[in-house]
């Protein structure tokens, strides 16, 4: 037993992966004292994970970290589209998704775009950035934790010399990953069909297997030929490659079963070329899992990423899901740690995110359906959700009390691509020029809540000063036009008042994590005190 003090943090967050170290950075950016703890001594080092999207990548452009994870990922930066071939080298080849954008113009809709980084070259990104912001302690497990109405007490381990210690929480946040100990302890159950599908990821180098793959970078190529059924992916379209192999335990396959001959040999078979370079440099299993937690958390303990949902890897919607449940909550604890949110807030977060991940997960498997992943069975995972991966990505939609306006009725992830600035929804991009430099205003949302005021909406902008002042909330205001009064010169094609459905002389309401809370009506009397009501409710502060 450790003598040393118990140390006290506003946040702990159990676990170091993706959606940890997220959490980290969000917390840090908006100056939430945390502690990280991670049992793993490191980042990971298997490339997996590597599909970003859109929206993920609009919340990292606002954290700013953009321009160096698309450093990080500059080798696969060419890459894009699902391939299907009988053989690399032989029979047919289709395109099962040609463009992963769906033929949608990014420049219009967006302020990013996705970006292909594999989780071994996006942590160490993020690691960075979360060490700026937070206390990181790699190496270190949690081995209990009990909490009452005023915190949360764990107890922590450092792997490596034994040392336990305790600290103490106004909050923890488990990212603790599938298996979540944490979640377990809670005693929070799961829905779902569970397992779908199993599969061996193989790591290996081949000098020659770019000639087999032809110039078209493709991001996964899926194998059918029983021989060589799997998917190929690359780690740097040049020599270094992964490919997933089907493993069937039901069957009474076990991992021994898949030594380095057989890998290499059904890679053979899948290139189509029985004298292929192969060295196999490691293997690490997977499953392909739909599931949803049934409880986003309980009392003063909320999960995030794979601890509150699985789902396929197909559309890379699991990481992006858990990247987004993070940026939710963290923006929640910290309007209650500062005051200016009542706790009833963070009700919302399972309010808002559950939901997304029960559409998502089902829009995952319907695209192993789609893609025929090998080693699924079609029936565990067909449903009927058409809408495409850009629909998913950015279209969601949220409903709860921190939302004014929102209509319940509607469907979490519509049918069609819909961006219009409704209650709910995530705020629509523009390109702006504010004090000579272009920016959007997805760039404006991160740290305080946002007030856009068309042309005409003088009185909505000196009515969030004062409701500012008022309510303790942080609130930034900002005119929409080009005139002597405007603080943001939209670009001559653009309509602020159509594309926030708005009138000029009304007002969008955008939270810190940049989703819509409430839209204005021209017509509404005393500014002043409607603004005031709003951010009372959406904060949950009545």
């Amino acid at each position: 037993m450790s003598g040393r003090a118990a140390e006290s943090v506003p946040v702990l967050v159990v676990g170091g992966s993706l959606v940890g170290l997220s959490t980290s950075v969000f917390l840090g950016r908006l100056g939430i004292e945390h502690l990280l703890v991670e049992r793993h001594a490191g980042t990971s080092t298997h490339p997996r994970g590597r599909g970003n999207n859109v929206r993920t990548m609009e919340i990292f452009r606002t954290a700013g970290l953009e321009a160096r994870i698309r450093t990080a990922a500059r080798t696969l930066a060419g890459n894009d589209g699902v391939l299907q071939v009988d053989t690399l080298t032989g029979g047919e080849r289709r395109w099962i998704i040609r463009d992963i954008s769906g033929g949608v113009d990014m420049a219009e809709v967006s302020s990013s775009d996705w970006c292909l980084c594999s989780q071994n070259d996006l942590e160490p990104v993020l690691l960075s950035q979360a060490r700026r912001g937070g206390d990181i302690r790699f190496g270190t497990e949690m081995l209990s934790f009990t909490q009452d109405r005023t915190g949360v007490r764990a107890r922590l381990v450092h792997r490596d010399t034994g040392e336990t210690y305790t600290v103490n929480a106004d909050f923890l946040v488990a990212a603790d990953g599938p298996r979540s100990p944490v979640r377990k302890s809670l005693g929070i159950g799961v829905s779902g069909p569970g397992d779908l599908f199993h599969n061996v990821s193989v790591t290996f180098r081949s000098k020659r297997l770019k000639d087999c793959v032809g110039p078209k970078r493709f991001v996964v190529c899926y194998v059918t030929d029983p021989r060589g059924e799997g998917a190929l992916l690359p780690v740097d379209n040049e020599e270094r490659w992964v490919f997933h192999l089907p493993w069937f335990p039901d069957r009474g396959e076990t991992l021994e079963d898949f030594g380095d001959d057989r890998c290499a040999a059904h890679i053979r078979a899948a290139a189509g070329v029985p004298d292929l370079d192969v060295e196999i440099t490691g293997k690490a299993p997977w499953h392909a899992s739909k599931r949803v937690a049934d409880h986003y958390g309980q009392g003063r303990v909320f999960l995030v990423g794979d601890s509150a949902h699985e789902m396929p890897p197909t559309g890379a919607f699991g990481s992006n899901t858990g990247i987004q449940d993070a940026h939710n909550l963290a923006w929640k604890l910290a309007a209650v740690l500062r005051g200016w949110a009542g706790p009833p807030l963070l009700d919302t977060y399972e309010r808002e995110r559950r939901p997304v991940a029960v559409a998502t997960g089902a829009r995952a498997s319907q695209q192993a359906v789609e893609e025929q992943h090998p080693g699924f069975t079609p029936a565990l995972g067909r449903n009927d959700d058409p809408a495409d991966l850009m629909t998913v990505a950015l279209c969601y939609r949220y409903a709860s009390p921190a939302v004014m306006g929102a209509l319940p009725e509607q469907p979490v992830v519509p049918d069609t691509f819909q961006l219009g600035g409704d209650p709910g929804s995530r705020a629509p991009h523009m390109w702006v020029t504010r004090r000579g430099v272009r920016i959007s205003t997805l760039d404006l949302y991160e740290r305080s809540f946002v007030l856009l005021c068309g042309p005409e909406g003088q009185a909505w902008r000196a009515a969030a000063v004062r409701a500012a002042q008022r309510t303790g909330v942080p609130v930034q205001a900002y005119l929409v036009g080009g005139g002597r009064d405007g603080d943001l010169v939209p670009e001559p094609d653009a309509d602020w008042a159509k594309l926030h459905g708005a009138a000029e002389e009304g007002a969008v309401l955008v939270r810190p994590d940049g989703f819509v809370a409430w839209r204005a009506h021209a017509d509404m009397p005393y500014p002043d005190r409607v603004l005031t009501n709003v951010l009372q409710t959406i904060l949950c502060r009545d």
